[in-house]
């Protein structure tokens, strides 16, 4: 079994192990997963990758925890993309959150038997983060197991980190987002009913009601691809207010160019946000917005006419991938 929801299920062998929320599984990520995984590989021994749902912030403060950059069965699906054996799906609390570094630590020997536990330098860990790489060294002393302590990895002389990709995805700056990640930026939902004004401008959308937690992309109109029922379309993405027409409301709304379909409420949809081609604004007449969603599919099919000639790249296929030999995770925002 890859996926393991209990400490006391972890086969009892010795494993090169790691910990961390991995939300998005960004490239900093990646490369502590990575290196895990060649650690293990090396010794012969099986690797672990430990996580936690729901995210810590979110039980301890969950006023000031961030949204997420993905669920938390495409967080599974992304770290087994990086070669690693197993993952631990933590159920944290508060009872956990108040083992103290070493409790935590007595646990970690006694349920992985690890010789090695590879973490970033700002790992924290324990009641109240006391818990550091020092500390960890220092604990782990009695118990014989190695620490090793990764630099992050930077990009443009900036450490990736998933606060860098949130602020680049609030303004609207998803490719940048998507060079930090590794993929595109993906947002999931379910199509729900709308008012029908798309189709009445010629250009049908579906209204997408996304996953609970994710983040949404500054408003604006981007180059998109969206899964659907196992396949991939060119499409167009939009998020705001719908200013034009006052009183519509905030909407996440995705137009699939060249493509109709009968009916898509209820299905569910994954949106990878390839480029923004505009800020949203308000235009004076439904006539002068038309206009503009011309211009906007123009230059859309411009964008996706490279992305999609290459689609889609190894991480977003892990993304639809099946998490072989276990359920699929019952995620509370999906």
């Amino acid at each position: 079994m890859r996926i393991i929801r209990s400490w006391s299920d972890i086969p009892p062998e010795p494993h090169v192990v790691t910990i961390g929320n991995f939300d998005g599984v960004h490239r900093g990520h990646q490369y502590l997963l990575t290196t895990v995984h060649e650690r293990a590989a090396t010794r012969g021994l099986p690797s672990l990758a430990i996580t936690f749902d729901p995210l810590p912030l979110e039980v301890l403060a969950p006023e000031r925890a961030p949204q997420r950059l993905s669920l938390t069965d495409q967080r599974l699906r992304l770290i087994l993309a990086c070669g690693i054996d197993r993952v631990l799906l933590v159920q944290f609390d508060r009872s956990f959150a108040a083992l103290s570094p070493k409790e935590f630590v007595d646990l970690l020997v006694q349920s992985t038997h690890l010789t090695t536990i590879v973490v970033g330098e700002d790992f924290h860990f324990g009641r109240g983060r006391t818990g550091d790489p020092a500390l960890l060294r220092e604990l782990g002393r009695p118990h014989g197991f190695e620490v090793v302590v990764l630099p992050r990895l930077s990009e443009l002389s900036e450490p990736i980190s998933s606060t860098r990709i949130r602020q680049l995805i609030a303004a609207g700056a998803v490719r940048e987002a998507g060079t930090l990640l590794g993929r595109p930026y993906a947002l999931t939902g379910t199509v729900v009913a709308g008012k029908g004004r798309g189709s009445q401008l010629g250009f049908p959308t579906a209204n997408i009601a996304v996953a609970d937690r994710l983040m949404l992309p500054g408003d604006g109109i981007y180059a998109a691809i969206a899964h659907l029922s196992g396949s991939w379309f060119p499409a167009l993405a939009y998020i705001g207010s719908r200013s034009t027409f006052p009183g519509a409301g905030h909407a996440v709304e995705v137009y699939l160019i060249d493509q109709t379909y009968p009916t898509l409420r209820g299905e569910t949809i994954t949106v990878y946000f390839i480029e923004r081609i505009r800020p949203d604004r308000a235009f004076p007449d439904a006539e002068a917005l038309v206009e503009q969603m011309r211009d906007d599919e123009r230059n859309g099919r411009a964008v996706l006419q490279a992305a999609m000639a290459d689609w889609p790249p190894p991480l977003v296929q892990a993304l639809h991938a099946a998490l072989e030999g276990v359920e699929v995770i019952d995620d509370p925002g999906s």
